[in-house]
């Protein structure tokens, strides 16, 4: 039975869940409501999928994609029991229920962990031609900060290179020199460009962000060469969650007429 969940303010501006991507946070989120009160769910994405976006055009996959992406960031554990695989939410021990009922087996120091590669799990991460070929808070359900003693249930993961940002800046300002230059990077800004670094191994290089803004600068509407009003994209519209999505997607390409 689906219960009642709370989330703290803080969540939002939490520099852990900034590294989620936007659909991932959201269906955190929604997990929260189908565990059980040990904070425990079957380790199924049909399942989910059906719990959380039973009526949106978002596939088992990318719910997939995103259970691995909590997993990623410490803020989901993939376990076994008798047989079966569950997720467990981090730091749900702190939270506080009336009366609380167990569904699944529960997660403790007995629970068998599953560490397995990302790619074994989930798709590739297909992208466009910008793409390379081939290649720490907590936060509980019931809307408490997690202490850092609930640190030993995050199983142990590889650190994510740090976003340069000075460096990104600057083979922005290379490849599009027409486009409005930075002239003050703000702490809003930098969580933008940090959470498009750390939503997929693939953007953590910068090679992949020179390609990107080479792309940008073949797309006329992008840079001022397209309509009577010209729009020139700078580097705070690019990195903007829908907007990052559009240029991957191709919806500036250039086309041509019929």
């Amino acid at each position: 039975m689906a219960r009642i969940r709370s989330i703290k303010p803080e969540f939002w501006t939490s520099e852990q869940i900034v590294d989620c991507s936007t659909i991932t946070r959201l269906l955190f989120i929604g997990m929260w409501n189908f565990c059980d009160d040990g904070g425990n769910h079957p380790a199924s994405a049909r399942t989910l999928k059906m719990e959380v976006f039973p009526g949106d055009d978002i596939t088992i996959d990318e719910v997939q994609k995103s259970v691995d992406e909590l997993i990623t960031n410490g803020l989901v554990i993939l376990y076994e029991s008798e047989g079966k695989e569950y997720w467990h939410v981090t730091g749900w021990r702190h939270q506080k229920i009336d009366r609380p009922t167990f569904k699944y087996p529960k997660f403790d120091e007995h629970s068998t962990i599953i560490r397995r590669a990302l790619d074994e799990a989930s798709p590739p991460d297909i992208d466009v031609d910008i793409e390379r070929k081939g290649e720490d808070i907590s936060i509980n359900p019931n809307g408490l900060i997690v202490p850092s003693d609930a640190e030993d249930e995050k199983p142990a993961r590889a650190k994510k290179p740090d976003c340069p940002h000075q460096q990104i800046i600057d083979l922005y300002h290379e490849a599009l020199p027409m486009c409005p230059r930075v002239r003050d990077w703000t702490p809003a800004r930098a969580t933008q460009l940090r959470a498009r670094w750390n939503e997929a191994p693939e953007r953590q290089n910068l090679d992949y962000w020179k390609r990107f803004f080479e792309y940008v600068a073949t797309c006329d509407f992008l840079v001022g060469k397209a309509g009577n009003k010209p729009f020139f994209a700078d580097l705070e519209w690019m990195i903007k969650a829908g907007n990052f999505t559009k240029i991957r997607e191709r919806k500036y390409e250039n086309r041509e007429a019929a």
